[in-house]
């Protein structure tokens, strides 16, 4: 059996080997215990230095950067596919009665206004929200990792949105459908597609913030001892 003098000197171990991100070191920390015990049950001869230097071994040329490669992988990919979960959340029940709402509202101010050039100055007032709606979430959502003394891929995935409202602003400034000519000849179909757009960048907005929440209570749970 393992000291926690030891298993605390397994941390320091894999920061050695080039392993910063805490989370891969738990899990690493997890099988070379479990491995050294068995070598030092089977070989009581054996040291824990000796048996650490013999499982380490059996990682290869590489060391643990497959390990690290791999975890990263993994979370990225589960990371993407929970946002999309939440993404399409907003367009089944309850909450797509949300998004309808949200969208009927947009077509009905495009009808009360009449001159397609209030259309395109209402657009472009609600993307400027949408820039500004995200910038606040964004330094909102990092405030609750404040707390976060290590480093985790985990909660690195929090950096990548869905679709970002910077999309919309670079594509009011490089469209022709954007210039004044076309502002000022913006039909209520060019309307109302430009707002589906934009009601689909604030979902992805919202999924967003939802993933940030959930990726935070779960970072905690499972790792206390990043944020103490």
């Amino acid at each position: 059996m393992i000291t926690e003098a030891q298993y605390e000197s397994l941390f320091a171990f894999c920061r050695k080997h080039y392993v910063q991100y805490y989370d891969v070191q738990v899990e690493l920390v997890d099988h070379l215990s479990e491995a050294i015990e068995e070598k030092m049950q089977a070989n009581p001869k054996l040291s824990f230095e000796q048996a650490l230097e013999e499982v380490y071994a059996g990682f290869g040329i590489k060391g643990f950067a497959d390990i690290v490669a791999t975890r990263m992988q993994m979370v990225s990919k589960k990371s993407r596919n929970q946002k999309w979960k939440l993404f399409f959340s907003y367009f089944t029940l309850p909450k797509i009665a949300m998004t309808v709402c949200i969208y009927a509202a947009m077509l009905l101010i495009g009808k009360l206004l009449t001159q397609e050039y209030h259309r395109g100055l209402f657009l472009f007032i609600v993307g400027i929200g949408l820039f500004i709606f995200e910038i606040v979430y964004t330094l909102k959502m990092n405030k609750l990792f404040k707390a976060q003394k290590k480093e985790m891929i985990l909660t690195s995935e929090r950096l990548s949105g869905i679709i970002h409202s910077g999309l919309f602003v670079q594509i009011f400034f490089s469209n022709s459908l954007f210039d004044y000519a076309g502002v000022k000849q913006m039909h209520f179909t060019a309307y109302a597609f430009v707002a589906l757009f934009m009601l689909v960048i604030f979902i992805s907005l919202l999924a967003h913030r939802d993933f940030v929440k959930e990726l935070h209570r779960n970072a905690i749970t499972q790792y206390p001892k990043a944020f103490a």
